[in-house]
């Protein structure tokens, strides 16, 4: 159990150590990750962006994680196709709710970049960090985008995962760390004694002032 996701952050900065002073880039999947990866930034002396990712519900069951979809020319996509398999969904018939995550990643661009593209700095080590993972379509669909872009080494890093998907993610990206992998999850905030919302302004905030820390060093 987290008091918080700044707690969640400086906790799982000590299992990061060994990166301080590599060529890594942390990146927040935002709103709830910022908090989390601001901390492993500030503590490991690491430069911080975010990477948008929204995640693609079923239709009429939002929280149903069918796919996600990146930020990106072209976007990435990932589709859990067991899950769409077993409720009865095709590729094809949840390609109109993905092409709406995607206006809706265009329009969170313009807010968090002011419309430009993301620097992608292939050769580096992508440390992806959310504040925890259920579904884990989010950080595969990072994990897809980062070695889609030539990335030297895909790192995820969370305080708290299912260990199911835990052990999923591992197939994919090079290395994964974890503070509390747990047999049971259903939903992230249950590991947290404060999980209140993340605004976009906050998110926002942190991001700048993760920059202003970096360029002072």
């Amino acid at each position: 159990m987290f008091m918080d996701r700044k707690e969640a952050g400086e906790r799982l900065s000590e299992i990061l150590k060994g990166f301080r002073g590599k060529k890594c880039v942390v990146y927040a999947l935002p709103r709830g990750g910022l908090p989390v990866a601001f901390e492993v930034s500030r503590n490991l002396s690491l430069p911080l962006d975010v990477l948008i990712v929204k995640k693609i519900g079923a239709p009429y069951q939002e929280e149903l994680a069918l796919g996600a979809v990146t930020e990106g020319d072209p976007p990435i996509f990932y589709y859990n196709k067991d899950l769409m398999f077993r409720i009865g969904y095709s590729e094809k018939e949840i390609q109109p709710l993905a092409r709406k995550k995607v206006e809706e990643i265009g329009r969170l661009r313009e807010y968090y970049r002011e419309g430009e593209a993301m620097k992608i700095d292939p050769g580096s080590i992508a440390i992806i960090v959310d504040d925890g993972v259920a579904t884990g379509a989010t950080v595969k669909a990072a994990v897809n985008f980062f070695r889609e872009n030539g990335y030297s080494k895909i790192v995820v890093a969370v305080p708290v995962a299912h260990e199911t998907v835990l052990r999923e993610i591992k197939k994919m990206a090079d290395e994964v760390y974890c503070v509390d992998a747990v047999p049971y999850m259903s939903a992230v905030g249950e590991f947290y004694r404060d999980f209140r919302e993340i605004s976009h302004e906050q998110a926002r905030e942190m991001l700048l002032d993760a920059r202003r820390m970096i360029s002072r060093a």
